[in-house]
């Protein structure tokens, strides 16, 4: 089962998105778990973590997230799907960026 972590500077779009992947990966039958913290909750699961997915108004951090965290793919959500709270095209961005693609 993959794991797929968001990370966010304030949490509500952010949570309203999760929530939505959840409903698609569902409905796709795609084994995962998604959560979303705030940046400073990002080792809460890095143990357990498969890909950070930074919101776009936390992508200043994607740089210390990486160095931190340097074995876990991380990358920042692109301004239009997450704008648009596209949890299709987030949770397909998720699934490239592990190799389930």
């Amino acid at each position: 089962m993959r794991r797929i972590v968001l990370l966010c500077s304030a949490g509500v779009s952010t949570s309203l998105l999760v929530r939505e992947m959840q409903k698609e990966a569902k409905r796709l039958g795609y084994e995962c778990s998604i959560k979303f913290y705030p940046l400073s909750g990002a080792e809460e699961d890095s143990e357990a973590t498969d890909v950070f997915l930074l919101a776009p108004q936390a992508a200043y951090a994607l740089g210390e997230i990486k160095l931190k965290y340097p074995e876990i793919p991380a990358a920042v959500i692109p301004q239009e799907m997450y704008g648009e709270a596209d949890a299709v095209a987030v949770l397909d961005f998720a699934q490239k960026m592990v190799g389930d693609y």
